[in-house]
């Protein structure tokens, strides 16, 4: 802008707006310093609390770090460990190269060794690594003991335990775990109904040797022999083999029951003797009554009886019994034998002295009619005559009477005898 220009524009201000202007600026200069100095109060205020609290956060914070860092560090290691623990196992290499691997990796963060929230995911990836060896090994664990189980079993074929035995020579070095584990499994699941098939099998042929087994049940046990023996599936194999047994145990009842159906019959038949010997004794006089009533409820107990066992009991409970009665009974029998013949002895006698007393009483009577000897010979009194019964003739005179019956001559001829020819020893 020119000098000319400049003195021509300019208009100097009165002094009473130069007053008034004055006094707004120092009214302004004065706001202005007191609120300078209260911000700068404020201000201090700030910056002391602002340097206390970072004084204070920078330890806080190095101490949180290192913290966290010491348990991801300490937290690694025990993955490690734990990871190094169980690769140990039956572990597949799929899983063994991964843990290759994710150990490389493991070492990488080791260098690095300040980042905590790596080294935790570290730890982590190790400890799922861990935990799939662990349930790899025992489950390749639990299969090898079923093998070695199944394999001294005295029922396993040669062929299984060969297979079995490549198997348990494969679980050091399988490559993948699910496949390994699902073929190991279907082979010990083969075995297994191969060895209860065998099991079965032997069953039958013990039950086959038994001729109580009805022919029924021998059919039907054949026709399943065949029938598992031609299987080739495990679960196939299995349900025949519990088809079997079930028809087995059938078959052993009806053995049972033959058996003790002819057992009943010779108990019952031996039975018979003494339940004989008890009716022939309950029809004796001479059994007491109380006899008879118990040996008729010891009867009933053997026809009742339904086993073997109950008859034999029973039998034998009547066998005891018996003892006693025919004792009883034979005493009875020999004291009403004694009687009776006492009875008979006394009338006997009393017959022969009733006898004797009539003989008396005729020989009184006829003692005129007594023989007499003379010379050799003897003459029978007059009525009477010497009878022979073997030729049924009679004499007058005999040399032996001894050898004849003196009777009247009435009661020879009442015994159709008729007068003997004289001879050396009698005559008329």
């Amino acid at each position: 802008m020119s000098e000319n220009n400049h003195g021509k524009n300019f208009n100097p201000i009165s002094s009473t707006k130069f007053k008034r202007y004055r006094k707004k600026f120092n009214d302004f200069v004065k706001s202005s310093a007191k609120n300078f100095r209260e911000n700068t109060k404020k201000t201090k205020k700030v910056l002391f609390i602002g340097a206390a609290v970072l004084s204070l956060s920078i330890p806080v914070g190095y101490y949180t770090h290192a913290n966290a860092l010491n348990e991801a560090r300490n937290h690694l290691v025990q993955a490690e460990k734990s990871l190094n623990q169980n690769k140990q196992g039956y572990v597949s290499k799929e899983t063994t190269e991964a843990i290759s691997r994710e150990t490389a990796d493991t070492a990488k963060i080791k260098e690095l060794w300040l980042h905590p929230q790596k080294i935790e995911q570290e730890a982590q990836a190790l400890e799922a690594l861990a935990k799939k060896a662990d349930t790899e090994s025992q489950s390749i664990e639990k299969l090898l003991q079923q093998a070695q189980t199944l394999s001294t079993n005295k029922n396993i074929s040669p062929t299984d335990k060969i297979l079995l035995a490549d198997y348990q020579k494969q679980a050091s070095s399988y490559l993948v775990f699910s496949d390994f584990k699902t073929k190991f499994e279907e082979e010990i699941h083969l075995v297994e109904a191969h060895n209860s098939r065998t099991e079965t099998l032997n069953l039958v042929e013990e039950t086959f040797k038994d001729k109580d087994l009805p022919k029924e049940n021998r059919a039907e046990l054949e026709q399943l022999v065949k029938s598992i023996k031609a299987a080739k599936n495990a679960d196939e194999i299995k349900g025949l083999v519990s088809e079997l047994t079930e028809k087995v145990n059938i078959a052993k009842l009806r053995i049972q029951e033959v058996k003790e159906a002819r057992a009943l019959k010779n108990a019952k038949d031996k039975a018979k003797e003494n339940i004989s010997a008890a009716e022939k004794l309950q029809a004796s006089v001479y059994t007491e009554q109380a006899d008879k009533d118990e040996l008729q409820k010891l009867v009933t107990a053997v026809n009742q009886a339904t086993t073997a066992k109950a008859v034999e009991k029973a039998n034998s409970d009547l066998a005891s019994y018996l003892t006693g009665a025919k004792q009883r009974e034979s005493a009875a029998a020999e004291l009403a034998a004694q009687k009776a013949e006492a009875k008979r002895q006394a009338e006997e006698k009393a017959e022969q002295e009733a006898a004797r007393k009539a003989q008396n009483e005729i020989n009184s009577a006829n003692s005129d009619s007594a023989p007499v000897s003379s010379g050799g010979w003897t003459t029978a009194a007059p009525g009477m005559v010497f009878y022979r019964g073997n030729s049924n003739k009679y004499y007058r005179m005999v040399k032996n009477p001894g050898n004849y019956t003196y009777i009247t001559i009435g009661e020879a001829q009442a015994l159709g005898a008729t007068p003997g020819h004289g001879n050396g020893s009698a005559k008329n």
